[in-house]
């Protein structure tokens, strides 16, 4: 009698852990108890008919092994006898489509017979299952023509994917690797060599791969190598294989594999793929090339934002992204570095640049869940750089100095801030804004910082208030510029340009031109144009109930932000100009008003048509998106005829924001009078 496969497995298991219990056994193997009791039998009618004690089982669950059994037959003494070992049907398929992959000779009926020791009909049923079990998922077919014998057709590239399925199959079993050498008659001389290769490549990679994997990998480029030199060669692979070319991996692998003369470049970048710490396989998935679009999008507007520049031909520059990202994220996936002398001719000339690039990415970075080096950010820098250069853009933004933002008043407050900083100070770039604690972590260039607290930095530094008003910006403004260049701002007062003005030219709104000289600059704008006004209105006098709309079902962006205005515009707050104004913005400016996950502060410029004070709210029962690029659950419209008269109420409003557990139920209420209770009877409200 002979043993299966799984007899010499469970025989080897035993001997090898005679402390082991069948339960044990039956978990690894995943075979019930009864199969595991029938594998015994066998196992003792085997050791009993060849002179050896038979195993017994306690009623513990545990074995008792002969000490002669274990010297015996313990796997790192006992080799296969080949008479003794029965292949399953599994290991014959497996070896019958290796052998029909890689012989050179013409395979006969009666070579796999005598190869495998099985019978005819045996051999015919396994041809049958090959093609109906693995082949067909291959689009690959066995042939078979009288004066050629049985062979494999089909695309070169497929065929190796399957031989380098079948080699993992045989391998992972116990035997396997013995099997394969004896039954495919392998030169092991060469395999020796093929595995010092191997080592070579790991050492040279500074990688470290798995016993199983070094195990397959010398086998696997064996028979590649068998299949070049009778040249069966690849005339296709995906794109993918192409980006390896030119790292730093491929390099060092195809210099060890110089002594196999490999000429092809498509055969080069197959061996060389054969080291990745994973397969390469080609992702064509519609769905994942959609998301990347998307991703591509939002790092193109993040640096747009960050750079304050809207590229005339965007469409053109987010194809030229999305052509270099996918190179970058397949080489990043699986480990492939490009050179870094890039860096060298990047830095000096374009660090601002890079640093810019290098914050825009993020979304890209969260994508993937890898970083990207900073070689792989060094050519989209020169992306945006040369598409910058295109549109007269570069050396101004070049010129711009990086600012950061450290807020430690909560993330509503500190978004609020780098808004306002960034609207009041266009000469920067604003980076972001952070904790204090992000901020001692923070490792980006940047040249000067605007905080809330004082900070242990030798950049320039400039204390500032969470909330401020125009006076306070006109005066911030006045210290930046004094102490970074050197210069005393001169008091603007629109007021005294007008007479200067009127010499020259003939004015047909005096008040409408003060108001837009005052936008211009900057300027603080005195007047009020109401009692509620003079006395800095809360968020109580400006968002009366009526001002409160619920919807009970989504709409598109700009009829909710007709909605959302219609308040205002029935009580004379606003007139239908500040509305359309707002949504050109939105389309040509994209500006960020999310303060806060969802609740949009929609406003415009004090020239677009306010004539008083006023906020109304829209809640809408889900997110929106506006635009393409900001959620919308709840939409603010603040009125303000000038840079004053809101801030009270625009503060409250931000208290409220900062509350998540409030903030949640205004987002789930389902009628402007719950609404108004939770703002402001919960709030215990303040007037």
């Amino acid at each position: 009698m002979s043993l299966d496969d799984r007899g010499i497995t469970i025989l080897t298991i035993i001997v090898d852990n005679p402390a082991i219990t069948g339960s044990q056994i039956e978990k690894e193997l995943s075979i019930s108890r009864k199969q595991l009791s029938y594998s015994l039998d066998k196992i003792n009618y085997y050791l009993i008919e060849n002179g050896y004690e038979e195993i017994k089982r306690l009623r513990t669950g545990r074995f008792v092994v002969s000490n002669d059994l274990i010297q015996t037959f313990k796997s790192d003494k006992h080799e296969i006898n080949e008479r003794d070992y029965i292949l399953s049907e599994h290991e014959r398929l497996n070896l019958i489509a290796l052998a029909l992959l890689v012989h050179d000779d013409t395979l006969m009926i009666n070579d796999f017979t005598y190869a495998l020791k099985i019978s005819k009909n045996t051999v015919l049923s396994d041809l049958k299952k090959l093609q109906s079990q693995f082949l067909d998922d291959y689009d690959l077919k066995v042939m078979y023509e009288r004066q050629d014998g049985y062979f494999i057709v089909g695309k070169e590239y497929e065929k190796r994917n399957f031989m380098i399925k079948v080699i993992n199959n045989i391998l992972s079993n116990l035997y396997g690797e013995n099997i394969l050498v004896k039954t495919l008659e392998v030169d092991e001389e060469k395999i020796r060599t093929l595995k010092e290769d191997v080592e070579e490549v790991e050492k040279s990679l500074n990688a470290r791969y798995t016993d199983e994997r070094l195990k397959e990998i010398p086998y696997i480029l064996y028979f590649i190598l068998k299949r070049i030199e009778s040249n069966k060669m690849l005339d296709y692979l995906p794109e993918d294989y192409h980006h390896i070319v030119g790292t730093s991996e491929y390099n060092s692998v195809i210099k060890i594999f110089e002594k196999y003369n490999i000429v092809d470049t498509m055969e080069k970048m197959y061996i060389v793929s054969l080291f990745q710490v994973s397969s390469v396989k080609y992702d064509s998935n519609r769905d994942s090339e959609k998301e990347l679009q998307l991703v591509a999008n939002e790092v193109l507007t993040n640096f747009e934002n960050l750079v304050c520049v809207r590229f005339e031909d965007r469409d053109a520059l987010l194809d030229a992204l999305l052509q270099h990202i996918k190179p970058a994220i397949y080489r990043i996936k699986y480990n492939y570095h490009i050179e870094s002398n890039i860096l060298n001719m990047i830095l000096p000339m374009h660090n601002s640049l890079f640093e810019l690039t290098k914050y825009s990415i993020k979304p890209l970075e969260e994508m993937i869940n890898k970083p990207f080096s900073d070689e792989e950010i060094a050519y989209i820098t020169i992306l945006f750089g040369g598409w910058l250069t295109k549109s007269g853009n570069l050396d101004v933004i070049e010129s711009k100095k990086i600012a950061i933002v450290v807020c430690t008043n909560g993330i509503t407050i500190s978004n609020f801030l780098f808004i306002k900083l960034k609207t009041s100070f266009p000469e920067f770039h604003f980076l972001r804004a952070m904790s204090l604690r992000e901020f001692y972590e923070f490792e980006q260039e940047y040249h000067i910082v605007f905080s809330t607290v004082i900070l242990d930095c030798d950049k320039p530094q400039f204390f500032v208030k969470p909330i401020m008003d125009d006076y306070d910006i006109q005066m911030l403004r006045g210290k930046v510029f004094n102490k970074l260049v050197d210069k005393t701002m001169n008091t603007i007062n629109s007021n005294k340009l007008i007479p200067i003005i009127e010499k020259y030219a003939y004015i047909k709104d005096t008040k409408g031109l003060i108001n837009a000289l005052r936008v211009y600059f900057g300027e603080t704008i005195y007047e009020v144009s109401s009692e509620v006004d003079k006395k800095k209105a809360s968020l109580k006098d400006l968002l009366s109930k009526d001002n409160i709309i619920v919807l009970d079902k989504c709409v598109g962006w700009e009829e909710a932000l007709d909605i959302a205005s219609e308040p205002l515009l029935e009580k004379n707050i606003i007139s239908q100009s500040y509305v359309d104004s707002m949504k050109e913005e939105i389309i040509t400016s994209k500006p960020f008003w999310a303060i806060v996950d969802g609740l949009v502060l929609a406003h415009s410029d004090i020239d677009k048509g306010v004539y008083k004070p006023g906020f109304s709210l829209l809640k809408l029962p889900k997110d929106i998106l506006i635009n393409g690029y900001m959620k919308a659950r709840i939409i603010v419209v603040i009125a303000t005829p000038n840079r004053e008269a809101h801030l009270r109420a625009l503060n409250e409003l931000i208290e409220i924001t900062e509350n998540k557990e409030l903030l949640d139920k205004i987002k789930a209420s389902k009628n402007s009078e719950e609404i108004y209770e939770l703002i402001f009877k919960e709030r215990k409200w303040k007037c």
